[in-house]
């Protein structure tokens, strides 16, 4: 992800009434997906939980509990259906919420 700056995931993120897409492409290695993560929370202030693997995807826990506002969401990876988005968690926040962090 070293290759790809914050305005060009800013400009890749699409708000959805359920999530927060990630219009790139995906990371093609279990590795480069870990990489990739660890270069999103960091480029975004972001703590990250453990990461979950599964079959087909990969998903992991981000939040921004040192700081204000305090958001939690899942980044979710598909292969099967090639996308990429971020979750909100909990019924207080929404996709134009984390939208509105990752922009300021």
């Amino acid at each position: 992800m070293s290759q790809i700056s914050k305005d060009e995931i800013l400009n890749a993120m699409h708000i959805t009434q359920h999530s927060v897409e990630i219009h790139l492409p995906l990371p093609p290695t279990p590795l480069k997906t870990e990489q990739w993560a660890n270069e999103f929370a960091n480029q975004f202030k972001l703590e990250q939980s453990e990461f979950d693997w599964g079959a087909d995807r990969f998903q992991v826990v981000l939040n921004t509990q040192q700081h204000e506002p305090h958001l939690q969401c899942i980044l979710c990876i598909e292969w099967l259906c090639e996308a990429m988005w971020l979750e909100p968690i909990g019924a207080q926040q929404s996709p134009q919420m984390l939208a509105d962090y990752f922009r300021q």
